[in-house]
């Protein structure tokens, strides 16, 4: 599937009390880079809404300044729902520094209930993508 990004830099305003990314900045960033992900496959936005994050995991701190791309791309597919595998990476210093799956359904704009997307992840021998794929398909056998 194809991948979307979005990179920031890390200012004063994103920083923790270690003056490094905080979490909950990353977090954000990740969820918008999984939402863009979503509506760019599913088209209309307003039909989108975040449902969970799994399986994140932190690698190394970001500190101030640092240019951090995040990376969606889509990984899983249900009748109702489609999980992306996002992560920030430094690409000037080839490091990731976080990554998990965002879990986004989507809905009827008018009664919200939920409906079928028709999203449906293409063919790949990508080994990367593949297993990807696999990971996200074990980390949502364990918490159904």
């Amino acid at each position: 599937m194809e991948k979307h990004e979005l990179s920031i830099i890390v200012k004063s305003d994103e920083l923790n009390h270690h003056n490094t990314l905080f979490v909950g900045k990353a977090l954000t960033h990740l969820a918008e880079i999984g939402f863009i992900t979503v509506c760019m496959a599913h088209k209309n936005p307003d039909e989108v809404v975040f449902y969970s994050l799994e399986g994140f995991k932190f690698f190394s701190p970001v500190p101030k300044g640092n240019v951090i791309t995040f990376q969606g791309q889509i990984v899983r597919v249900t009748n109702h729902s489609i999980t992306v595998y996002v992560e920030g990476i430094n690409k000037l210093k080839n490091t990731k520094h976080i990554h998990g799956y965002a879990t986004y359904v989507t809905v009827d704009e008018k009664s919200k209930a939920k409906k079928k997307h028709g999203i449906v992840l293409d063919k790949t021998d990508d080994e990367t993508e593949l297993e990807l794929r696999e990971k996200a398909k074990e980390l949502f056998e364990k918490i159904l």
